[in-house]
């Protein structure tokens, strides 16, 4: 337990995180009650659409890298004739 002078020590910033954290715990513990089904549900579904979103872009950067090795590997030299 903190000496009352210790906790003149404490910054603002101390405060808050100590805030939030209590905030997240009470969060947790009360889940079930603050948030009702349909909204676990809507945010199953968001959760899944970021996640398929984030899948069509590293899809869509892959491949184009294999796009570009492909066409580094078929390009072939031309001949220069040199006088």
């Amino acid at each position: 337990m903190a000496k009352p002078d210790e906790e003149k020590d404490l910054t603002w910033e101390d405060h808050l995180a100590a805030a939030i954290k209590a905030f997240r715990k009470e969060m947790k513990e009360g889940r079930g009650e603050m948030f009702p089904e349909e909204f676990r549900m809507h945010r199953r579904a968001a959760q899944r659409e970021m996640l398929l979103a984030w899948r069509s872009l590293l899809d869509a950067r892959i491949e184009k890298l294999d796009q570009a090795e492909k066409e580094k590997s078929t390009a072939k030299a031309t001949r220069i004739k040199v006088e």
